[in-house]
């Protein structure tokens, strides 16, 4: 694990929806200023359950935005060993992930680490209790990604997980399962096979793309804010209703009223239904959001301790 303070790194993570890039310097193992917070969607989990590969189109997209980080932080001056990139739940399913990984290390020289659901869910949870100011003894956190959502109960003095789950359902697969109308089959079965109850919370902390810009999208913002939506606390049900209105839209409307959301408006009522099922499950009061997460955890360790490499 690399230790160095004072020092500029970066940090991609190649979710299931997003490839998300975070460059920063850290100061005493904790991120003190932003050099660069990037988003693109490329969609590598789209119809991953029937095909079981990633799309041409999705592996393009996602070609497109690891060259263009890479020139980015070429720009800034932070090599390679300084640049941490991880790949979750899309990447742990498709069967031919090692043969596009080979040709974007070819391609970008970056190293890329296929990690576990338990390093997702520690390294998530490093980046938000390090970037946060969070009382009592511990809390609770929901990360829903693009294929699979992480549940994860986190001991605070000191810093640990103390319990953590992995369930195989994110926006993107609930937007196919919408699309097939299964969505309440689907999910519900998965609900019977795993127990979420050890999780049960009245306030859950919730990380990630979906709820992070659904925050944005109750508060009625145009543009995305990290800083008007980190920390900000909806009520259950101020949640379902203003779910209940989205999934109704067209998403033409949704797409111009929240325009930020980019290529996020095809997966995003698929992410609050999902938000809907769990909150419901765990019986959850009120939501906060965070808009800390797994690339924060990475770029403050600054590598993948090796009990979470594959």
């Amino acid at each position: 694990m690399v230790n160095e303070s004072n020092i500029r790194r970066a940090s991609i993570d190649i979710g299931s929806n997003t490839v998300l890039l975070l460059a920063g310097i850290i100061e005493e193992g904790r991120l003190t200023q932003e050099l660069a917070n990037e988003s693109r969607v490329t969609s590598l989990g789209k119809d991953l359950d029937t095909t079981r590969v990633f799309s041409d189109q999705s592996m393009k997209d996602t070609e497109d935005a690891l060259l263009e980080y890479k020139e980015i932080l070429m720009n800034l001056g932070i090599s390679n060993d300084q640049i941490v990139v991880t790949a979750t739940e899309a990447s742990r399913v498709a069967q031919n992930a090692p043969d596009f990984y080979q040709k974007m290390k070819a391609l970008t020289g970056f190293n890329f680490e296929i990690i576990s659901g338990e390093a997702e869910a520690y390294y998530t949870s490093l980046g938000v209790v390090k970037g946060t100011e969070l009382s009592g003894h511990d809390i609770t956190i929901m990360d829903i990604g693009g294929a699979s959502t992480e549940l994860i109960k986190v001991n605070l003095e000191p810093f640990s997980i103390e319990k953590t789950i992995s369930l195989p359902m994110g926006s993107v697969r609930c937007t196919d399962w919408l699309a097939q109308c299964e969505f309440d089959l689907r999910s519900q079965e998965l609900l019977k096979k795993f127990d979420v109850s050890e999780f049960k919370t009245e306030h859950l902390l919730c990380v990630a793309g979906s709820m992070t810009s659904l925050g944005a999208m109750i508060k009625g913002l145009k543009e995305f804010d990290p800083t008007g939506v980190n920390g900000v606390k909806i009520e259950f049900e101020q949640f379902l209703k203003f779910s209940s209105k989205i999934k109704l839209a067209p998403k033409e409307s949704i797409a111009q009223k929240f325009p930020f959301l980019g290529k996020r408006v095809h997966s995003i009522v698929g992410g609050a239904l999902l938000g809907e099922v769990l909150g419901a499950a765990l019986g959850v009061k009120t939501f906060e959001i965070s808009t800390l997460g797994l690339r924060y955890g990475t770029l403050i360790s600054g590598g993948i301790d090796e009990r979470f490499c594959r």
